[in-house]
């Protein structure tokens, strides 16, 4: 489904990329466009209507973004012979008040549903892809949970590689540690065309749910024809199994990326260490690390990187902007966020 053949506004557009991709804050199109016939025939066909669109939120998600639309038209009425509600707006909230499950519980917060994340491509541009993630993203941040969903870091790095540096990605060969998701691995692979992608993680059971998400891009023609990535578990002290993986890429590996993973401290010695093999056997290659600062191990992990793996620490810019030029890839910057690269 592309809205953006749709004939529809922009802010139309925005709107659909933020409710496919699931967040808490849309910004909804002004009343005067709501309560327009064609814009709600629209929003019916692209938003709610599942013989449409395989992977729509969850009813209650649904629900809350419908709920605020129909006030938003009822609001803009002037003409009570013309402007209303359309019959199947209305009839789809009546059909999600009988679907609804029991108010919300922790349980239901975990559930995993696809999330559609679009590229922050201009909202015009037909024929926009999304990176398809079946995730929980509510999910608790606990233990081995943490590789279960998408963080800020990630989407804040996917906009910089898009927007600002997609040669460092573009027919090179890619390595994600902490991959989680796979997101930032999928948008390498699809929409930044790299030549191999290797996606790596700790855990077993994080593996199997990224591959799950490399399958899911696959089966949908997300990864734009492209090869997709090659999900490995990866130990960062297993020395053997990192020697392995240094070895089997069959060309030297161009990037290294890796977001929010410097949030626990018994792990920044090992993946500093590790960031110095690659750059040792591979001088050439990029390191960028994308963290969002919540507490002082990112700190800790720049001054290992500096004081004892002798790299230089050199923070990029990337500044998110406003209004409709902020079109894909949305994530909250209300937790300071930085993108460093790691240089000799």
């Amino acid at each position: 489904m592309d809205i953006a053949r749709a004939g529809v506004e922009p802010a139309v557009v925005k709107f659909y990329r933020q409710y496919m991709q699931q967040i808490n804050d849309v910004t909804y199109p002004p009343g005067h466009l709501l309560v327009k016939q064609d814009v709600q025939d629209c929003l019916y066909k692209y938003f709610f209507d599942v013989s449409q669109n395989k992977y729509l939120p969850p009813a209650r998600y649904q629900t809350r973004i419908l709920k605020r639309i129909i006030q938003e038209i009822e609001k803009s009425c002037r003409d009570p012979d013309q402007d209303q509600v359309s019959d199947q707006l209305m009839e789809h909230m009546g059909y999600l008040s009988t679907i609804l499950p029991p108010p919300e519980s922790d349980d239901e917060a975990q559930q995993k549903h696809v999330h559609s994340y679009f590229p922050p491509l201009p909202l015009d541009e037909p024929g926009v892809q999304p990176i398809l993630i079946d995730e929980a993203r509510n999910l608790l941040s606990r233990g081995t949970n943490v590789g279960l969903r998408t963080w800020e870091a990630a989407l804040h790095l996917a906009w910089y590689l898009i927007l600002q540096r997609p040669e460092v990605v573009k027919d090179k060969t890619v390595l994600e540690l902490g991959a989680g998701t796979g997101f930032l691995s999928l948008l390498c692979a699809g929409h930044l065309g790299a030549a191999h992608v290797v996606a790596t993680d700790g855990l077993a059971h994080v593996c199997d749910a990224l591959q799950d998400n490399v399958d899911l891009n696959r089966e949908n023609n997300a990864l734009l024809g492209h090869e997709p990535p090659e999900v490995r578990q990866l130990d960062w002290t297993d020395r053997p199994e990192i020697e392995r993986l240094l070895n089997s890429a069959g060309r030297p590996y161009d990037l290294v990326v890796g977001a929010d993973i410097t949030y626990h401290p018994d792990i920044l010695r090992p993946l500093a260490e590790l960031l110095g093999l690659l750059k040792d056997r591979f001088p050439d290659i990029v390191i960028l690390i994308s963290a969002a600062i919540r507490s002082d191990t990112y700190a800790q992990f720049t001054s290992i990187c500096q004081h004892q793996v002798g790299f230089r620490v050199v923070e990029q810019q990337c500044k998110i902007p406003e209004g409709l030029q902020y079109s894909g890839f949305f994530h909250s910057v209300a937790t300071e966020l930085k993108i460093v690269s790691l240089e000799r």
